[in-house]
């Protein structure tokens, strides 16, 4: 088996150049994570070590997506069940005068699916927008929920990819109405635990507070709304963004989507989850300047496929699925190789560290590389 240890030593180097004050890193192969490293400090005083809780951020997404799977399954739903037949208020615009609501949009709501929110072609807006919304009024999460239901279209349900937290508000708002209970404790009952993943955390209490990384260049610095690292902010435990995890259990998860591993949904939906949705229809992620020709994207995670320039790096298989968080964490797993890489960092990407130079890329390249050799 190869030694691949080796390429996560570059976490050091990234540590050392003041890239990054914390950073993790694990690889699976094969069965099993076969190399573990940690450098620098996850908070003052504090080393990052193998019970430290990173802030997600949007690798948060394909637990909701699991769930959901888990859900229509429980109740014999289908992905392809039109989204306002399960909660109504999704139906229409908040405001049917909105100058941003398109009345021939509108006319095709009713048409969006559960499948479409998830791999992100329903149409909705990346986010809420503060004209009709503002953190500082620290909203509940209901409140957020009851927003996105309302916001209006701004593509065609299927037509592109269109990367959306508001998609998730909707599908958490989905999840409680079909399970009967609150979006957070759906996750820690019916995912979390019996997954056995007690290292993935959602709303975080007193005994896991100290295990938290602080994360760097959040917004709102300084205040009681600070993203990631404030009270309000981990209470929230937003279905889009709102998880805390070690590498190790965030790479366990991504693998259990692999042929013969353990998991709490079916084979088919695990497919389904890592599998292209969208058509290859194009697109991308409006707040990172990022558009593909043939966007790809399963339900919850996206697929790598001949993405140019790609965080996962050049070497991995197209089929490879991934996410990436705003706070400097990335997972991938490349089904053909049987191999995975999950990287966390403690600082957010509004200076963009993992991609310039590509950090990611590289690291990922020479997993493989070394994976490849033996």
């Amino acid at each position: 088996m190869p030694n691949l240890d080796q390429p996560l030593t570059v976490i050091d180097d990234w540590v050392e150049g003041g890239v990054v004050r914390g950073a993790s890193a694990a690889v699976w192969l094969s069965d099993e994570i076969v190399a573990v490293r940690h450098a620098g400090t996850a908070r003052a005083g504090q080393a990052v070590d193998d019970a430290t809780l990173f802030a997600l951020a949007s690798v948060s997404k394909p637990f909701t997506a699991a769930l959901t799977m888990r859900v229509l399954e429980r109740h014999a739903l289908s992905l392809d069940t039109p989204v306002v037949a399960l909660v109504p208020e999704f139906g229409g615009s908040a405001d049917p005068f909105d100058e941003d609501a398109l009345p021939q949009l509108e006319a095709l709501r009713d048409r969006i699916t559960i499948r479409q929110l998830l791999c992100h072609v329903s149409g909705l807006p990346e986010n809420i927008g503060v004209k009709r919304l503002r953190l500082r009024d620290k909203p509940p999460l209901e409140r957020m929920l009851d927003v996105m239901c309302g916001l209006p279209l701004q593509s065609a349900p299927g037509e592109e990819l269109r990367y959306s937290n508001v998609g998730y508000g909707v599908i958490a708002r989905f999840i409680e109405r079909v399970s009967g209970v609150p979006f957070h404790e759906a996750m820690r009952e019916d995912l979390l635990a019996p997954m056995g993943l007690a290292d993935v955390v959602i709303r975080p209490d007193e005994p896991d507070l100290s295990r938290l990384s602080h994360t760097d260049d959040p917004a709102s610095p300084g205040t009681d709304i600070e993203s990631y690292n404030s009270a309000y902010w981990r209470d929230l435990g937003i279905p889009w963004a709102g998880l805390y995890a070690t590498t190790s259990d965030v790479l366990r998860f991504a693998c259990s989507f692999m042929p013969g591993q353990g998991r709490v949904i079916s084979d088919d939906a695990a497919s389904e989850m890592t599998t292209d949705q969208t058509g290859g229809v194009p697109g991308g992620v409006n707040s990172a300047n990022v558009h593909w020709a043939s966007g790809r994207w399963g339900l919850g995670w996206e697929v790598a496929g001949d993405k140019p320039r790609h965080w996962t790096g050049t070497l991995r298989s197209p089929r490879t699925w991934c996410h990436w968080g705003q706070t400097g964490t990335l997972v991938w797993v490349d089904p053909d190789r049987q191999l995975g890489l999950a990287v966390f960092g403690n600082r957010t990407v509004q200076t963009p560290w993992p991609l310039v130079p590509p950090r990611w890329s590289q690291l990922s390249d020479a997993i493989v590389r070394l994976a490849d050799s033996q």
